[in-house]
């Protein structure tokens, strides 16, 4: 899986960027193109059974993390969930599925009534769970030697949102280190 594409944009249109990486140009659809200058996209790669492969791009993990959220509900595919995450900004999407508002989703062209319903109904309890520890950090903290328990455990209550990995890491071992003692 490509995690993340960093590189110059030569082009960006209304829902996709190009970006310039090691002599490659990578066109990645997004709910919000960069505009010039360099930038980082967090990707999700989809293969289709027929068709092409598409590159998705997101500004955030977060963002990527809804976008994943909302093409697992059924009827709702990848260009209404870019389409969703065009119209909300991610926090604000949340609160529109945690108050279970599906009415202010309908402003989203191509989202009725029942699709609204449903998309709010599949994900409400599922971002109510809280703040989950990303995979990456539990993949690196299992690598050195922790229990994915003990990480839950020791990461309960604190918010990692806009961290990178490394300060990520650093933070979750202050806790462990304290946890193991």
């Amino acid at each position: 899986m490509i995690d993340f594409i960093e590189g110059e944009v030569v082009e960006s249109g209304e829902d996709y960027a190009v970006l310039r990486v090691g002599g490659f140009g990578l066109k990645v659809l997004t709910p919000s193109p960069p505009e010039g200058g360099r930038a980082l996209l967090y990707t999700e790669l989809l293969i289709p059974q027929e068709g092409a492969p598409t590159l998705y791009g997101f500004k955030t993990r977060e963002e990527r993390e809804l976008f994943k959220g909302l093409i697992k509900v059924p009827k709702v595919g990848a260009k209404v969930a870019l389409s969703i995450l065009s119209t909300f900004p991610p926090d604000e999407l949340k609160e529109v599925i945690t108050s279970g508002d599906y009415e202010r989703l309908m402003k989203v062209p191509g989202l009725g009534k029942k699709l609204s319903q449903r998309i709010v109904l599949e994900l409400k309890g599922k971002l109510k769970e809280g703040e989950e520890v990303p995979q990456e950090l539990l993949d690196v903290l299992k690598a050195l030697g922790y229990k994915v328990g003990e990480v839950k455990k020791a990461l309960k209550g604190i918010n990692l949102e806009g961290l990178t990995l490394e300060d990520s890491v650093k933070e979750a071992l202050k806790r462990l280190s304290g946890s193991r003692s």
